[in-house]
């Protein structure tokens, strides 16, 4: 485990634009931010929760941060005590295959061993100790399972139709009360009636946190999106962080949206492992009525502030 907490990377997902609650941020605090940037409940952004929560586990100079320029304003004052080196910025949103390769390039650029967790800064997280020891499980699985990357999912309290939910296969690995499933079947948003019946079924809510060594992630971007690999992987290659800004402004300009989940995940399920998590609350916040429930159920503060603010 140590070996490979040393070149442990975290990747956070800061790109999104968050139009569904843009709405109910709008209404709630006359902001026109997107829901990474905003504090909701508690003194701090989702964004510095995010970033805090995964400095139990990873140091701060092996945490890199992606974002969009046109939300470079609220960047710059949620990252304002990051290095800049650790600071990814994209020229445009192109959906989150564009948004998890770029940072991935450069990690593997930085460390070819990586070990990468990738982390979308909008999620609710309340006991946040054990779903950082869900991660370090899964870095542990990771180390005797190179070729799997391993995905969190959340044992379900509800059969919930707005949340992705995986299909739990044979267990191949344990590690302190906690178990390493192969990925039998992604199932996205289902009805009510199949919601029920994976409930019933033992099936997990899929976290889209994703653990795995970069040159195994990096690969399912070669067989699955060679186009989008090998035009940023040129970048990447070629220049240095302060010299890739206008070559990126002029691949993304021509680059459609491409979903990591359907493009990458959804046609290599049986590539991927499942680690469970128990016990754990945890709200992907899509909708204005999850977050609704979230501040009327834990109200504001739940978080101390962070230090300084």
């Amino acid at each position: 485990m140590s070996q490979m907490t040393d070149h442990l990377w975290g990747i956070i997902l800061a790109g999104g634009e968050g139009r569904r609650l843009q709405p109910f941020i709008r209404s709630y605090l006359g902001s026109e931010r997107p829901k990474q940037y905003c504090a909701l409940v508690g003194t701090r952004s989702m964004l510095r929760h995010t970033i805090a929560r995964a400095e139990r586990l990873i140091p701060n100079t092996r945490l890199l941060t992606v974002v969009t320029r046109q939300h470079v304003d609220y960047a710059r004052e949620e990252l304002h005590d990051r290095s800049p080196e650790t600071v990814i910025i994209q020229p445009l949103n192109r959906d989150t295959a564009p948004g998890i390769l770029l940072p991935l390039l450069h990690v593997y650029r930085r460390d070819p061993e990586a070990v990468v967790a990738l982390l979308p800064s909008d999620h609710f997280v309340f006991e946040e100790d054990r779903f950082m020891a869900s991660i370090g499980a899964a870095v542990s699985f990771a180390a005797t399972h190179p070729d799997l990357p391993i995905l969190l999912g959340i044992e379900p309290d509800r059969p919930e139709t707005q949340y992705g939910w995986i299909e739990v296969g044979e267990v191949i690995g344990q590690d302190q009360g906690r178990e390493l499933h192969l990925v039998k079947r992604f199932w996205e948003k289902p009805d009510l009636h199949t919601a029920n019946s994976l409930y019933l079924n033992g099936c997990l809510w899929n976290t889209m946190v994703l653990i795995g060594q970069a040159r195994t992630l990096l690969s399912m971007f070669v067989r699955l999106t060679p186009r989008l690999f090998s035009a940023l992987h040129r970048i990447c290659s070629t220049f240095g962080l302060s010299q890739q800004a206008d070559a990126l402004a002029q691949v993304y300009s021509n680059l459609p949206p491409i979903n990591f989940s359907q493009e990458i995940l959804a046609h290599s399920s049986q590539r991927l492992g499942v680690c469970r998590v128990k016990g754990i609350y945890w709200n992907d916040w899509g909708n204005p009525e999850q977050v609704r429930h979230d501040i009327a159920r834990f109200g504001a503060p739940v978080f101390p502030p962070a230090a300084g603010g």
